[in-house]
């Protein structure tokens, strides 16, 4: 009983968000995640100092949103948006191949810059600007940023996520980077397809599949050969290689490009990886406002202000505005987004925490999950890239997911004779394919773009994303097999 009860506030987000729309999920999750954090025999101090560090989640996204905004609008209104989605009009006269060019090549670009959900914030507005919908930009902008979140800003979800906590060797880290990538490459695949099908329904069928294919496989190469040298900077640079290549390609050496209206995301590309080059700003950015000990107990809560993407996104919105002598900050609509994200994110943050402090006397809602999946033996290979889905779909992080599932997946790896880089390697892979589901991405990309209806992105979303766990799991039991 115990058991389902552990799975009651997932099984609540993933049905009423389909069912009913995901305000009406995240009130509900919310109200059942409280009832049973104080069954799981959690105290009042506990539930508040949960809350706390919900709050200090929610403000870090929420940054991340009004930044973002901020300097979308001002682009859009000196008009560099218009621009931007002109300037690629001679590489190649398809709005088909610079759709799929951008989604991939730039969700990747930011990913691996910043990582913080920036893709979602960012490419599906450019996307937009080339005339798709709303919902298509952020839905295929998540997808592909679930294919590319591997080792996410700098390989901060291995190196952080897994190496750290678990103690791992570089030669264990670069193992299980290697066997991500390529697991990820063969499941992304499978997902391109299905995007497919996503861009065929609205735009009808596609004319230049293969040429797209060429594309993707300008960065899944890429991304393996580096995954292996420099996992940490792999997905930045496998996204700079496609890109270039990508340019080659199309244009055949001919096609000369606009990069002026670019300048400001290249500008914002520099500011956002500079700490990460630098030694000396990375010190300082790094600094956080810490509460330890919040409300009395042993949860720790802190964010790091300085360290997010909103102050480069303030800075480069700020230098657009006097430099094409804006009129107004046009500050109104970005508040007003804040206060709308509000409403939703933070009790969809509030329930995931909920579950990974609920053990106060008895192992948490969290631990009981893990320890359910693991229960199915050699069957469990199959199940364990879910376990990292399900990770990212609760806590809105391919880091934390890495962070809360990682030792009980290497556990269950020991005890069932497995060589734990490879379940590592489906935890990784999982981890990241779940962001394209993730509330807190759907939510967050969703206010940018200006979307209320957040469940049709959510069922848009869904199959790609269980269907590349399963391969991704089924992959995981061939190599298991052939070792």
């Amino acid at each position: 009983m115990t058991y389902i009860l552990s799975l009651l506030p997932i099984l609540i987000l993933v049905v009423l968000s389909l069912a009913r729309g995901v305000k009406v999920a995240v009130m509900v999750g919310w109200a059942a995640t409280t009832v049973l954090f104080f069954y799981w025999g959690a105290g009042g101090s506990q539930y508040l100092a949960a809350l706390g560090v919900s709050l200090l989640t929610t403000l870090n996204i929420l940054l991340i949103v009004l930044g973002a905004v901020f300097l979308y609008n001002i682009m859009e209104r000196t008009e560099m948006i218009t621009q931007i989605s002109h300037s690629l009009d001679k590489l190649h006269p398809s709005n088909e191949i610079r759709f799929f060019l951008l989604a991939l090549g730039l969700s990747a670009f930011f990913e691996g810059v910043a990582g913080f959900g920036t893709p979602g914030a960012i490419v599906p507005l450019i996307l937009m600007a080339l005339g798709f919908s709303a919902v298509l930009s952020v839905s295929v902008v998540l997808l592909f940023d679930g294919m590319v979140a591997l080792f996410g800003a700098v390989g901060t979800p291995i190196l952080i996520g897994m190496q750290v906590p678990l103690g791992l060797s570089s030669e264990e880290v670069n193992s299980i980077g290697i066997i991500a990538a390529l697991m990820m490459a063969l499941a992304g695949t499978l997902v391109l397809l299905l995007v497919f099908r996503l861009v065929a329904k609205e735009h009808g069928p596609l004319e230049h599949k293969k040429k797209v294919l060429v594309l993707y496989a300008f960065f899944a190469i890429p991304f393996c050969v580096l995954a292996w040298l420099v996992p940490e900077l792999a997905t930045i640079l496998g996204a700079l290689t496609m890109l270039g290549l990508s340019v080659l390609y199309l244009g055949r050496g001919k096609s000369r490009i606009d990069l002026k209206p670019w300048l400001p995301y290249g500008v914002l590309a520099l500011l956002l990886l500079l700490p990460k080059l630098w030694e000396p700003l990375r010190m300082w950015i790094g600094w956080e406002l810490v509460f330890p000990e919040m409300f009395g107990t042993s949860i720790r809560g802190a964010i790091k202000p300085l360290g997010s993407p909103f102050l480069p996104f303030v800075v480069v919105g700020l230098g657009v505005a006097y430099f094409k002598k804006s009129k107004s900050l046009y500050l109104s609509e970005p508040l007003k987004k804040m206060g709308d994200v509000f409403v939703v994110l933070f009790p969809s943050i509030a329930i995931a925490q909920l579950m990974i402090y609920s053990g106060e006397t008895q192992p948490s809602m969290v631990r009981y999950i893990a320890e359910l999946m693991s229960a199915m033996g050699q069957a469990y290979v199959v199940v364990a890239p879910f376990v990292g889905v399900m990770g990212t779909f609760i806590t809105g992080s391919t880091t934390i997911s890495n962070v809360v599932f990682g030792a009980a997946q290497s556990e269950t790896a020991a005890s069932l004779n497995i060589a734990p880089t490879t379940i590592l390697a489906l935890q990784l892979t999982g981890a990241s394919i779940g962001n394209a589901i993730c509330l807190f991405n759907i939510i967050a990309a969703a206010s940018v773009a200006n979307i209320k209806d957040y469940r049709t992105i959510l069922s848009n979303n869904m199959l790609p994303t269980l269907l590349a766990a399963l391969l991704v799991g089924l992959l995981g039991m061939g190599l298991v097999s052939a070792g």
